[in-house]
């Protein structure tokens, strides 16, 4: 899938902390808290024609997404920065930039509850992986989109799928059948 598209990629955090799911989880924790508000601070940073202070807020988001694996919302961020710091005004893709600023922080709220129901970190990473892996492989399907072996793999082994269920979705993917795949998955 590409990172573009991919709302959390877990896996890509972690490598950036080497490997510190504590350190990535509390990240993503500030994350939430700090952009949680952000519609209503660009709103009125726009409503006063403060478009640097609009410009340096999506810049820095940027920057944060980007380190942090929250893909989606980091490429998204670039048409909402460059019309803030270029043509002074509200850029026309806002409203899908603040459904996917929704929809991230939605995304790691629920796996910061699911962190926190669940003390210990082996079923946590299990079935956060296993959530986040069929939404993303799902997402990859849907859209036709080229899937490495490899990312297929990991996926897969993230669901820890029975391995004929495995097997039909591999050979579904490899014969380019995406919606059988998408069948099999959804069974």
């Amino acid at each position: 899938m590409e990172q573009s598209t991919t709302v959390l990629d877990l896996e890509f955090g972690m490598s950036q902390l080497s490997g510190n799911k504590k350190l990535l989880f509390t990240l993503l924790g500030k994350f939430t808290e700090e952009y949680r508000s952000t519609d209503s601070q660009l709103q009125t940073f726009v409503a006063n024609g403060d478009f640097n202070e609009a410009y340096s807020l999506v810049h820095t988001l940027k920057g944060v997404t980007g380190n942090l694996g929250l893909f989606a919302l980091h490429h998204a961020s670039k048409p909402v920065e460059s019309s803030f710091r270029n043509d002074k005004r509200m850029p026309d893709e806002y409203a899908n930039f603040i459904a996917l600023l929704d929809e991230t922080i939605a995304t790691v709220d629920s796996l910061r509850q699911q962190s926190s129901e669940q003390q210990t970190s082996a079923p946590l990473a299990n079935s956060a992986a296993a959530e986040q892996a069929k939404k993303q492989l799902l997402a990859a399907l849907k859209a036709s989109e080229f899937i490495s072996q490899d990312r297929l793999d990991e996926w897969l082994d993230a669901l820890a799928l029975p391995d004929a269920k495995r097997t039909a979705i591999m050979d579904a993917v490899d014969e380019l059948d995406y919606e059988e795949a998408i069948t099999e998955l959804e069974k």
